[in-house]
């Protein structure tokens, strides 16, 4: 029963990941395109556990009552075949899953370009049947690796490599918390397969991706419960819990800008609510790139957005919606899309003894009053 002491870890991370599995097909919105990724990867590594258990099982190193048994040589080889040919499907769809997660454009070409490593590994898995080239089953069922081996893992290793990359560059678009989740399970079956890519008899592997993936799937319920699905920006939700947070301090510190975009019902009119999208995602990205560390970006829904500041600094916060509005400017002209994408917006700090909600209202009052001017500047100036 050596086999069944080996596997146990892999049937226990079976039970835990087939209704994590479960819960990700009902729950998730298999329409945005992250939560199909990652409920992808889940069942890949949910298949891969189950491989691994049944590559065990026809292995003469682990089951010694199979020894030269003839007929399960073929099922061996198949069971490795396909095993090999998954190996690095889940890394490549965590790193894709990252990407759309964090709302970074991914060209179809570039998905091509990186899927070529997938292609070759699968025609090796496939040549391997009888090649022997990633691996090999004797005669007696002994599993060995073989001459190629090395490069399974390597695109393995590539794809994880590709998806800290990213979450580096795209750090400042996550919270933190967020970001050390998605840390932890990139580097937990990295760190882990080290220890099977040395002793093939400790699996590590695919248990710790199975960690990894109900880390992955804790995150995306933790986070889209405070994300807006569209622009990837903070929601509602998160802007509750930072007046909630302000109405808490013993002396308000605090810098709010509500903006509110100009003609975002004119555009899906005319254009369409495609073009309308496009324009918020617009302003969205203007406001991440302009408003770094120490500020929080938030869209209530809509056309309304809020940036909210534990600070007191209005003359830095006024430089940045200025800069805001130059930088839209600059894309407008330069873009030649028949729309415009601007804001009118209100900036109100804390004052002394005042309180968080006397200061919402006048932010509120000063966004309306600009949004009125100009409305009345355009009808002043029209033919």
């Amino acid at each position: 029963m050596t086999y069944l002491s080996t596997i146990h870890v892999d049937i226990l991370m079976c039970l835990a990941l087939l209704p994590a599995i479960v819960v990700a097909g009902i729950k998730l919105d298999k329409g945005i395109p992250a939560h199909r990724h990652l409920i992808a990867a889940m069942v890949c590594v949910f298949t891969l556990l189950v491989l691994e258990a049944c590559s065990v099982a026809l292995d003469t190193n682990f089951n010694g009552a199979i020894r030269d048994n003839a007929q399960l040589v073929p099922f061996g080889k198949l069971v490795n075949s396909i095993g090999f040919l998954l190996v690095p499907v889940p890394a490549f769809l965590t790193w894709t899953f990252l990407h759309h997660w964090t709302g970074t454009r991914l060209a179809a070409s570039s998905v091509l370009f990186w899927a070529l490593p997938l292609a070759c590994n699968a025609a090796l898995a496939l040549l391997s049947y009888h090649a022997g080239l990633l691996f090999s089953i004797a005669p007696d069922n002994t599993y060995s690796r073989g001459p190629w081996f090395a490069v399974s893992p390597a695109m393995f290793y590539g794809y994880q490599a590709l998806a800290a990359g990213l979450l580096i560059r795209q750090r400042n678009r996550l919270k933190r918390e967020e970001m050390a989740l998605f840390a932890l399970a990139l580097a937990l079956p990295a760190a882990t397969a080290i220890i099977q890519l040395t002793y093939f008899t400790f699996l590590t592997i695919w248990s710790s991706w199975a960690i990894s993936c109900i880390i992955l799937l804790v995150s995306v319920f933790i986070n889209s419960s405070e994300r807006d699905e569209l622009t990837k920006l903070a929601n509602r939700t998160a802007y509750r819990n930072a007046i909630a947070k302000a109405r808490r301090m013993r002396e308000l510190k605090m810098c709010v800008a509500l903006l509110d975009m100009d003609g975002l019902k004119a555009i899906n009119d005319r254009y369409g609510h495609a073009a309308g999208d496009q324009a918020l995602l617009t302003l969205a990205e203007g406001l991440r790139d302009t408003f770094g560390e120490g500020f929080s970006v938030m869209r209530f829904g809509g056309d309304e957005f809020a940036v909210v500041q534990f600070d007191n600094e209005p003359a830095a916060f006024y430089e940045r919606l200025c800069t805001l509005e130059s930088t839209l400017a600059d894309q407008d002209a330069a873009s030649g899309r028949p729309y415009r994408v601007a804001f009118s917006y209100g900036l109100a700090c804390s004052r002394d003894g005042e309180c968080v909600d006397a200061l919402l209202k006048r932010c509120d009052t000063l966004m309306y009053d600009r949004k009125r001017q100009k409305h009345l500047k355009a009808g002043a100036t029209a033919p």
